[in-house]
């Protein structure tokens, strides 16, 4: 048996990267201790509330850290996907 490889996921949970979370926490070859969040497919706020939703709905560890990173990029202005995602990121699923 293999020890799994820890990850830490750096992310901007929208309806992609829902999909991406769970896969990783599905995958008994990862171990993931630490989620950040930041802007990107809406703002930081909808990130961080879909991932606290999608770390209970994938069964992560209550040890699993999550971490709010950066509103907004350093050097550009903020272009969310809200067009594609919604407003919330999920689609209006949530």
């Amino acid at each position: 048996m293999t020890v799994p490889r820890l990850l830490v996921i750096d992310t901007d949970p929208g309806i992609d990267d829902a999909l991406a979370l769970a896969l990783a926490f599905a995958s008994p070859e990862v171990e993931i201790p630490l989620i950040t969040t930041v802007s990107g497919n809406t703002g930081l706020a909808a990130v961080t509330t879909n991932a606290t939703v999608l770390l209970d709905l994938f069964g992560a560890p209550p040890e699993t850290v999550l971490a709010r990173g950066a509103s907004r990029p350093l050097k550009r202005k903020l272009a969310t996907a809200e067009e594609f995602h919604g407003p919330d990121g999920l689609g209006g699923v949530r």
